[in-house]
């Protein structure tokens, strides 16, 4: 089974002290099934490039950031992540976190399952949900 990592897993992964369940439910994975998307990506860029130069942390997330391409398999968000997207998108009663949705409608899109700390929008979109942090 393939499981796709929201941003807030793929941090959870560099923080010094990560949470033991998600640990424990991430390693014991096998690393070939564990993706990302090209938002999750952009997330975590933009998040170094909010950083100062000086910040203590820069290299190393600099270098993070680089790896996650050589760590994860990267989905990009194509045709028919789009389909699915303008599909959310007119259903949805209200408004939902773009680039949640983007996620959402590439991991529907290959009928995977989301891993994620924030299930809520990613259950009200129609993903199957794993949290492991529970």
């Amino acid at each position: 089974m393939n499981f796709v990592l929201d941003t807030n897993a793929v941090s959870e992964t560099e923080k010094p002290r990560p949470n033991p369940s998600f640990t424990a439910w991430h390693d014991a994975q096998d690393p070939g099934h564990l993706l990302i998307t090209t938002v999750t990506l952009a997330e975590v860029w933009y998040g170094f490039h909010c950083l100062k130069p000086n910040h203590p942390d820069y290299d190393r997330i600099k270098e993070f950031a680089s790896g996650l391409p050589r760590k994860y398999r990267v989905l990009n968000f194509d045709s028919r992540a789009a389909a699915i997207w303008g599909e959310i998108s007119a259903q949805a009663n209200g408004p939902l976190p773009l680039r949640d949705s983007l996620i959402a409608a590439i991991v529907r899109s290959r009928g995977f399952r989301i891993v994620t700390r924030d299930s809520k929008p990613f259950e009200r979109m129609g993903c199957k949900v794993v949290d492991p942090w529970k």
